[in-house]
Protein backbone atom coordinates (compact mmCIF):
# COMPACT_ATOMS: atom_id res chain seq x y z
CA UNK A 1 0.00 0.00 0.00
CA UNK A 2 1.19 3.21 -0.39
CA UNK A 3 1.44 6.18 1.42
CA UNK A 4 -0.32 9.18 0.66
CA UNK A 5 2.08 12.05 0.20
CA UNK A 6 1.73 15.06 2.69
CA UNK A 7 -0.33 17.92 1.76
CA UNK A 8 2.37 20.51 1.03
CA UNK A 9 0.31 23.27 -0.02
CA UNK A 10 -0.37 24.52 3.62
CA UNK A 11 2.72 24.43 4.41
CA UNK A 12 3.59 27.77 3.29
CA UNK A 13 0.74 30.01 4.47
CA UNK A 14 1.69 28.21 8.50
CA UNK A 15 5.41 29.66 7.22
CA UNK A 16 4.04 32.97 6.35
CA UNK A 17 2.23 33.48 9.41
CA UNK A 18 4.71 32.35 11.79
CA UNK A 19 7.11 34.71 9.98
CA UNK A 20 4.67 37.83 10.27
CA UNK A 21 4.33 36.89 13.91
CA UNK A 22 7.75 37.23 14.76
CA UNK A 23 8.44 39.72 12.73
CA UNK A 24 5.44 41.77 14.58
CA UNK A 25 7.13 40.49 17.80
CA UNK A 26 10.53 41.53 16.70
CA UNK A 27 9.08 45.13 15.94
CA UNK A 28 7.05 45.23 19.59
CA UNK A 29 10.55 44.60 21.69
CA UNK A 30 12.31 47.16 19.19
CA UNK A 31 9.49 49.76 20.09
CA UNK A 32 9.89 49.26 23.93
CA UNK A 33 13.80 49.85 23.67
CA UNK A 34 13.59 52.72 21.46
CA UNK A 35 13.48 56.01 23.32
CA UNK A 36 10.66 58.32 23.46
CA UNK A 37 11.17 61.99 21.87
CA UNK A 38 13.79 63.78 23.38
CA UNK A 39 12.90 65.82 26.78
CA UNK A 40 12.15 69.66 26.83
CA UNK A 41 14.96 71.68 28.25
CA UNK A 42 12.90 71.70 31.76
CA UNK A 43 15.16 71.27 35.00
CA UNK A 44 13.84 69.47 37.99
CA UNK A 45 12.61 65.68 37.93
CA UNK A 46 12.07 63.32 35.64
CA UNK A 47 10.79 59.99 35.55
CA UNK A 48 10.26 56.99 33.07
CA UNK A 49 10.44 53.14 32.17
CA UNK A 50 12.39 51.32 29.75
CA UNK A 51 11.76 48.05 28.46
CA UNK A 52 13.78 45.36 26.26
CA UNK A 53 14.17 41.90 26.00
CA UNK A 54 15.73 41.97 29.25
CA UNK A 55 13.20 43.38 31.11
CA UNK A 56 11.50 46.37 32.45
CA UNK A 57 12.68 48.87 35.08
CA UNK A 58 11.38 52.15 36.50
CA UNK A 59 13.63 55.17 36.78
CA UNK A 60 13.74 58.76 37.83
CA UNK A 61 16.39 61.54 37.79
CA UNK A 62 17.05 65.10 38.17
CA UNK A 63 18.71 68.03 35.26
CA UNK A 64 19.82 71.21 37.19
CA UNK A 65 18.84 74.46 36.30
CA UNK A 66 22.17 75.20 34.65
CA UNK A 67 21.52 72.75 32.15
CA UNK A 68 21.03 74.16 28.22
CA UNK A 69 20.25 72.03 25.03
CA UNK A 70 23.37 71.87 22.76
CA UNK A 71 25.97 72.34 25.78
CA UNK A 72 26.81 69.09 27.01
CA UNK A 73 26.85 68.28 30.39
CA UNK A 74 28.12 65.29 32.91
CA UNK A 75 26.13 62.24 33.92
CA UNK A 76 25.81 60.41 36.52
CA UNK A 77 24.11 56.73 37.04
CA UNK A 78 23.27 56.21 40.38
CA UNK A 79 22.58 52.67 41.68
CA UNK A 80 20.66 51.73 45.02
CA UNK A 81 21.28 48.87 47.65
CA UNK A 82 18.90 46.33 48.83
CA UNK A 83 15.76 47.29 50.69
CA UNK A 84 15.74 50.55 49.10
CA UNK A 85 14.61 52.03 45.41
CA UNK A 86 15.40 54.97 43.53
CA UNK A 87 13.59 57.62 45.29
CA UNK A 88 15.14 56.54 48.88
CA UNK A 89 18.69 56.30 47.60
CA UNK A 90 18.19 59.98 45.96
CA UNK A 91 17.16 61.15 49.72
CA UNK A 92 19.87 59.02 51.24
CA UNK A 93 23.06 60.68 48.70
CA UNK A 94 21.52 63.98 48.29
CA UNK A 95 22.65 63.26 44.70
CA UNK A 96 20.00 65.64 43.42
CA UNK A 97 20.62 68.49 45.35
CA UNK A 98 24.50 67.53 44.37
CA UNK A 99 23.23 68.05 40.61
CA UNK A 100 22.10 71.33 41.11
CA UNK A 101 25.02 72.75 43.04
CA UNK A 102 27.09 70.98 40.66
CA UNK A 103 25.47 71.14 37.33
CA UNK A 104 25.15 67.54 36.22
CA UNK A 105 22.46 65.62 35.50
CA UNK A 106 22.07 61.99 37.77
CA UNK A 107 19.62 59.33 36.45
CA UNK A 108 18.70 56.85 39.38
CA UNK A 109 17.85 53.24 37.74
CA UNK A 110 14.98 51.22 40.12
CA UNK A 111 15.47 47.47 40.79
CA UNK A 112 11.97 45.84 39.93
CA UNK A 113 11.05 43.78 43.31
CA UNK A 114 9.25 40.95 41.19
CA UNK A 115 13.12 40.17 40.30
CA UNK A 116 14.28 40.43 43.67
CA UNK A 117 11.90 40.50 46.40
CA UNK A 118 14.75 42.75 48.39
CA UNK A 119 15.29 44.95 45.79
CA UNK A 120 18.81 43.47 45.44
CA UNK A 121 20.53 44.15 41.98
CA UNK A 122 20.92 40.36 41.16
CA UNK A 123 25.00 41.15 40.25
CA UNK A 124 25.22 37.02 41.90
CA UNK A 125 23.49 35.65 38.38
CA UNK A 126 26.18 34.90 35.75
CA UNK A 127 24.00 36.48 33.12
CA UNK A 128 24.22 39.98 34.95
CA UNK A 129 28.16 40.30 34.72
CA UNK A 130 28.70 40.77 31.22
CA UNK A 131 28.06 42.76 28.90
CA UNK A 132 24.77 43.30 26.57
CA UNK A 133 22.99 40.75 29.13
CA UNK A 134 20.63 41.19 31.48
CA UNK A 135 20.33 44.11 34.28
CA UNK A 136 24.05 45.58 32.56
CA UNK A 137 22.15 45.55 29.47
CA UNK A 138 19.15 47.21 31.00
CA UNK A 139 21.66 49.92 33.00
CA UNK A 140 23.63 50.73 29.88
CA UNK A 141 20.10 51.14 28.09
CA UNK A 142 18.87 54.09 30.46
CA UNK A 143 21.83 55.51 29.96
CA UNK A 144 22.14 55.42 26.32
CA UNK A 145 18.28 56.65 26.77
CA UNK A 146 19.60 59.51 28.71
CA UNK A 147 22.01 60.50 26.32
CA UNK A 148 18.90 60.48 23.71
CA UNK A 149 17.26 62.96 25.59
CA UNK A 150 19.84 65.40 26.70
CA UNK A 151 23.17 66.89 25.77
CA UNK A 152 25.09 64.60 27.56
CA UNK A 153 29.33 64.87 27.91
CA UNK A 154 30.37 61.41 26.33
CA UNK A 155 33.43 61.63 28.42
CA UNK A 156 32.09 62.67 31.13
CA UNK A 157 29.26 59.65 32.37
CA UNK A 158 29.91 58.31 35.56
CA UNK A 159 28.43 55.63 37.88
CA UNK A 160 28.01 55.11 41.33
CA UNK A 161 26.18 52.68 44.02
CA UNK A 162 26.02 51.17 47.43
CA UNK A 163 25.71 47.44 48.73
CA UNK A 164 24.56 45.63 46.17
CA UNK A 165 24.06 48.96 43.58
CA UNK A 166 28.09 49.29 44.35
CA UNK A 167 28.42 45.85 43.39
CA UNK A 168 26.83 46.23 39.94
CA UNK A 169 28.47 49.65 39.84
CA UNK A 170 31.71 47.89 39.43
CA UNK A 171 30.33 45.79 36.59
CA UNK A 172 29.25 48.27 34.89
CA UNK A 173 32.84 49.96 35.04
CA UNK A 174 34.21 46.36 33.66
CA UNK A 175 31.49 45.63 30.98
CA UNK A 176 30.93 49.39 29.30
CA UNK A 177 34.55 50.55 30.27
CA UNK A 178 33.51 52.43 26.84
CA UNK A 179 30.48 54.36 27.89
CA UNK A 180 31.34 55.05 32.05
CA UNK A 181 34.57 57.15 32.39
CA UNK A 182 35.06 55.71 36.55
CA UNK A 183 33.44 54.42 39.01
CA UNK A 184 32.18 54.99 42.62
CA UNK A 185 31.60 51.85 45.13
CA UNK A 186 30.46 51.89 48.25
CA UNK A 187 30.46 49.16 50.44
CA UNK A 188 30.52 47.09 47.12
CA UNK A 189 32.56 43.95 46.02
CA UNK A 190 35.17 42.96 43.30
CA UNK A 191 34.45 41.62 39.71
CA UNK A 192 33.18 38.32 39.55
CA UNK A 193 32.55 38.30 43.75
CA UNK A 194 33.89 35.49 45.51
CA UNK A 195 31.86 36.25 49.08
CA UNK A 196 34.21 33.83 50.86
CA UNK A 197 37.15 35.25 49.31
CA UNK A 198 38.53 31.79 47.75
CA UNK A 199 39.85 33.30 44.48
CA UNK A 200 42.73 35.99 44.64
CA UNK A 201 41.73 39.48 43.70
CA UNK A 202 44.38 38.93 41.14
CA UNK A 203 42.29 36.04 39.55
CA UNK A 204 39.50 38.49 39.52
CA UNK A 205 41.15 41.60 37.61
CA UNK A 206 42.40 38.82 35.08
CA UNK A 207 38.51 38.01 34.49
CA UNK A 208 37.47 41.72 34.32
CA UNK A 209 40.52 41.95 31.93
CA UNK A 210 38.85 38.96 29.94
CA UNK A 211 35.51 40.91 29.96
CA UNK A 212 36.79 44.25 28.55
CA UNK A 213 38.30 42.58 25.64
CA UNK A 214 39.05 45.13 23.15
CA UNK A 215 37.99 47.64 25.18
CA UNK A 216 39.98 47.17 27.89
CA UNK A 217 41.27 49.56 29.74
CA UNK A 218 42.15 50.76 33.97
CA UNK A 219 38.81 52.47 34.85
CA UNK A 220 39.02 54.50 37.64
CA UNK A 221 37.49 54.05 40.76
CA UNK A 222 36.87 55.83 44.50
CA UNK A 223 35.95 53.23 47.04
CA UNK A 224 34.28 54.01 50.73
CA UNK A 225 34.39 50.88 53.25
CA UNK A 226 33.47 50.66 56.74
CA UNK A 227 35.95 49.06 59.17
CA UNK A 228 32.81 47.51 61.30
CA UNK A 229 30.78 46.80 58.61
CA UNK A 230 29.18 43.46 59.49
CA UNK A 231 27.81 42.59 55.83
CA UNK A 232 30.63 43.23 53.28
CA UNK A 233 34.30 42.35 54.57
CA UNK A 234 36.33 45.61 55.35
CA UNK A 235 39.19 43.15 53.11
CA UNK A 236 37.06 43.45 50.41
CA UNK A 237 37.66 47.15 49.29
CA UNK A 238 41.14 45.54 48.87
CA UNK A 239 40.02 43.55 46.67
CA UNK A 240 38.04 46.08 44.47
CA UNK A 241 41.57 47.82 44.65
CA UNK A 242 43.27 45.30 43.47
CA UNK A 243 41.05 44.29 40.79
CA UNK A 244 41.63 47.49 39.40
CA UNK A 245 45.73 47.74 39.78
CA UNK A 246 45.24 44.25 37.75
CA UNK A 247 43.72 46.07 34.87
CA UNK A 248 46.76 48.58 34.80
CA UNK A 249 49.13 46.20 35.33
CA UNK A 250 50.19 48.13 38.32
CA UNK A 251 51.10 47.20 42.12
CA UNK A 252 48.56 46.26 44.33
CA UNK A 253 50.36 48.26 47.20
CA UNK A 254 49.18 52.01 47.81
CA UNK A 255 51.68 54.05 46.71
CA UNK A 256 50.32 56.80 49.52
CA UNK A 257 48.51 56.14 52.68
CA UNK A 258 47.12 59.52 54.38
CA UNK A 259 44.62 59.51 57.81
CA UNK A 260 42.06 61.99 57.91
CA UNK A 261 39.50 63.56 60.23
CA UNK A 262 35.87 64.60 59.83
CA UNK A 263 35.15 67.93 61.91
CA UNK A 264 33.03 65.92 64.77
CA UNK A 265 32.86 63.08 62.86
CA UNK A 266 34.75 59.67 61.97
CA UNK A 267 38.40 59.35 60.87
CA UNK A 268 39.77 57.75 58.08
CA UNK A 269 42.49 56.11 56.20
CA UNK A 270 43.08 57.36 52.40
CA UNK A 271 44.56 55.10 50.19
CA UNK A 272 45.97 55.79 46.34
CA UNK A 273 46.91 53.18 44.05
CA UNK A 274 48.61 54.61 40.63
CA UNK A 275 49.49 53.31 37.06
CA UNK A 276 52.85 52.50 36.13
CA UNK A 277 53.01 55.89 34.93
CA UNK A 278 52.18 57.24 38.23
CA UNK A 279 48.49 58.54 37.34
CA UNK A 280 46.18 58.15 40.38
CA UNK A 281 43.56 55.22 39.13
CA UNK A 282 41.80 53.93 42.95
CA UNK A 283 41.55 56.19 45.84
CA UNK A 284 40.07 53.89 48.80
CA UNK A 285 38.52 55.52 51.82
CA UNK A 286 38.47 53.21 54.87
CA UNK A 287 36.45 54.91 57.68
CA UNK A 288 36.94 53.67 60.93
CA UNK A 289 33.97 52.32 63.29
CA UNK A 290 31.53 52.87 60.35
CA UNK A 291 29.14 50.10 59.78
CA UNK A 292 27.04 48.83 56.25
CA UNK A 293 25.83 52.62 55.40
CA UNK A 294 26.49 55.47 53.33
CA UNK A 295 29.15 57.77 54.44
CA UNK A 296 28.01 61.32 54.97
CA UNK A 297 24.54 60.24 54.28
CA UNK A 298 21.35 61.45 55.28
CA UNK A 299 20.34 60.84 59.13
CA UNK A 300 16.78 60.54 57.93
CA UNK A 301 17.25 57.05 56.12
CA UNK A 302 18.49 53.69 58.24
CA UNK A 303 21.73 54.11 56.11
CA UNK A 304 22.45 57.09 56.15
CA UNK A 305 25.79 57.59 58.45
CA UNK A 306 26.28 61.62 58.82
CA UNK A 307 29.66 60.88 60.36
CA UNK A 308 31.05 61.52 56.86
CA UNK A 309 33.22 61.47 55.13
CA UNK A 310 30.77 63.08 52.51
CA UNK A 311 31.35 60.33 49.57
CA UNK A 312 28.85 62.50 47.22
CA UNK A 313 31.20 65.37 47.31
CA UNK A 314 34.32 63.27 47.15
CA UNK A 315 32.71 60.94 44.47
CA UNK A 316 32.34 64.01 42.82
CA UNK A 317 35.44 65.74 43.17
CA UNK A 318 37.20 62.48 42.17
CA UNK A 319 34.74 61.97 38.54
CA UNK A 320 35.77 65.38 37.59
CA UNK A 321 39.24 64.68 37.95
CA UNK A 322 38.88 61.37 36.07
CA UNK A 323 36.98 61.81 32.47
CA UNK A 324 37.40 59.40 29.70
CA UNK A 325 40.19 59.68 27.88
Amino acid sequence: MSVPSPDRTAVPPLRRLATVAATALAVLLAQLAVPPAPAQAASGFFHGVYASVYGTRDYHGYVPSSYRPGTPMPLLVALHGCTENDVGFDLLSGWSAEAEARGFIVVFPDQSNIVNPATCWNWFLETNQHRGWGEPAIIAGITNRMRSQYTVDARRIFTTGVSAGGVMANIMGVTYPDLFASVSVMAGCEYDCDVLQLQTARESGRRALQEMGSRARPVPAIIFQGTADLVVPPSTAYRIAEQWTTVAGADPVADSVVTGQVPGGRSFTRLTYRTTSGQPLVEQYMIDGAGHAYPGGCPCSLYGDPGGPDATALSWDFFLAHPKP
